[in-house]
């Protein structure tokens, strides 16, 4: 088949699950074709290029993340003229803007029946947006949905989202996956136990809340470390200077990443909002247990009480991180069921294979 992916979104959760999947299609013999836009947290040119190589063909087109009209139109554009040129079988759209605008292309061209949509995470569900924008997005979702296509929902709560609160009827689940193979099982930090969380340093993963849990915990022996770097790493700070249990590295290769996670004792995620997080999957294929917020994608991925601990509030939180801290036994039970399920759960292959066969069963063309 001639597949083609279409994002806004090129960078973090996004970038990986697209790396992924273009790479896994391409080797599978599929020709592969990535239509995106730049933004801030877009890789360079050069990091694109080992990403991409030349056998995926790769567009870049102006797609505008704020609401703008005439940008939108133009964006539309610019996509039904590349689906015409590029005729591909079939077309991917990844996040929220590459969703509206690319179903709207797709419905121009004649290519509804052809079109898949994988939020990864509705821009809805964001927390750091007041009711009325919430609303406005939630609107925009349901309208989008008329012009067709079929949702590929990425957590069970986002397909439960897709089908309930944006009118997507025509809804499919297939969960993500991260490369297994650079994870190696943990073996922990030694005298201390080593708390670890992962990702960009923004609104929605919430780091002043992992600061606070540094601060509330500072008498237990353990030490906190955040593996990522972003624009809000001063809310890690109390004044100019990091509490002294907490640290942070900074951007880091997964490789670096996945050495963090091998050395630490547990792993916790303060996000707002998700769709699924494959920081937290990693960390639970390292077999760490996990702490998280009981939000869309992290209820779906730890399993409370087995594999960590999913919290109503910041309270429970600190309290359910305290008792790991302090039962090195009952870490390594949740850790060892974590790796197992996470193994057998989110292999790259049937992640793979799921979207062929989605792909194959609802196109209709």
């Amino acid at each position: 088949m001639r597949i083609m992916h279409i994002t806004e979104a090129l960078g973090g959760g996004v970038l990986n699950v697209i790396h992924q999947l273009t790479s896994l299609q391409s080797q599978d013999n599929h020709e592969v074709i990535l239509v995106h836009s730049i933004r801030p947290d877009t890789p360079p040119k050069k990091e694109l290029t080992a990403l991409f190589p030349p056998i995926i063909k790769r567009f870049v087109i102006n797609m505008d993340t704020s609401i703008s009209p005439f940008k939108d139109l133009r964006g539309i554009a610019h996509l039904a003229k590349i689906i015409k040129s590029t005729k591909p079988d079939i077309i991917h759209l990844h996040s929220s803007k590459a969703g509206v605008l690319g179903r709207v292309a797709c419905f121009i061209t004649g290519r509804s029946r052809s079109c898949f949509y994988t939020p990864h995470g509705f821009s809805f569900l964001r927390k750091d947006l007041n009711s009325k924008k919430r609303a406005a997005f939630s609107l925009i979702e349901r309208l989008s949905s008329y012009f067709g296509g079929t949702t590929i929902a990425c957590s069970q709560s986002e397909l439960e989202h897709a089908i309930e609160s944006a009118g997507q009827k025509k809804s499919v689940l297939v969960e993500n996956s991260i490369p297994l193979n650079l994870v190696t099982q943990s073996v922990g930090n030694g005298d201390t136990c080593q708390i670890a969380s992962s990702g960009r340093l923004c609104n929605q993963k919430n780091p002043s809340a992992f600061r606070d849990l540094a601060i509330g915990l500072a008498k237990e022996p353990a030490t906190f470390i955040w593996v990522g770097d972003g624009e809000l790493k001063h809310e890690l700070m109390v004044g100019e200077s990091f509490p002294n249990n907490l640290s942070a590295t900074g951007w880091l290769s997964r490789e670096k990443v996945a050495e963090h996670l091998h050395h630490s004792d547990l792993f916790v995620m303060t996000s707002l909002w998700e769709g699924m997080p494959l920081g937290l999957i990693e960390a639970q294929a390292s077999g760490l247990p996990a702490v998280v917020f009981n939000i869309e994608g992290c209820n779906d991925v730890v399993i409370n009480g087995s594999t960590g601990f999913v919290c109503q509030d910041i309270s429970e939180m600190q309290d359910k991180i305290r008792l790991l801290i302090n039962d090195s036994e009952l870490r390594k039970n949740m850790g060892a069921t974590a790796r197992s399920l996470a193994l057998q759960r989110f292999s790259q292959d049937r992640m793979h294979h799921e979207i062929i066969e989605t792909y194959n069963k609802h196109n209709t063309r």
